[in-house]
């Protein structure tokens, strides 16, 4: 039980990005139809929509960090010797975290100020812009962690993936 709660809670991401992909899905449909069937579109799909691909992509950033899926140019790190691979691993590791903090950094200092200061938000649904722009930084930091699960504890995220490890 207590390892089925571990999946469930280290899935979270994957979880919650699936089902906003599904709703982009059937919300994009369902707004062609009104559009070009019944002649009446949705004012309030373009907020959804921005909603669902700005949080789609960072926890589906942190999903393909955590099953390795992160793009690699492994040709030329293979032909090298072992002892300069390990360094541009680590190399690698360092401009990975740099990168992300940066994006924190930035994403963090953005939303704060053009959004939270100002209280903008969306024209038809009022949904702040905080709220939809505030999972970067929370999925930039899911990035770094998963990132290094996957490389540093493959096991573990082998046993907490849905579906993966032995069920009790």
């Amino acid at each position: 039980m207590e390892r089925k709660w571990l999946k469930i809670l280290c899935n979270l991401d994957l979880l919650f990005g699936s089902i906003i992909l599904i709703v982009l899905v059937f919300i994009t449909c369902a707004a062609v139809f009104m559009r070009y069937v019944v002649k009446s579109p949705f004012l309030w799909i373009e907020e959804i929509q921005a909603f669902c691909q700005v949080w789609m992509v960072f926890l589906g950033g942190s999903v393909a960090f955590r099953l390795g899926n992160a793009i690699t140019i492994d040709i030329f790190v293979d032909k090298m010797p072992e002892k300069l691979k390990k360094a541009i691993g680590y190399l690698g590791d360092l401009i990975v975290v740099l990168v992300l903090i940066y994006l924190i950094i930035q994403a963090r200092e953005y939303i704060v100020q053009v959004f939270q200061r100002s209280g903008r938000a969306t024209p038809v649904l009022r949904i702040p812009y905080s709220v939809i722009y505030g999972i970067a930084p929370y999925g930039c930091i899911l990035m770094i962690l998963n990132y290094f699960l996957y490389r540093y504890l493959p096991k573990i995220v082998r046993e907490v993936e849905i579906g993966g490890g032995d069920e009790e």
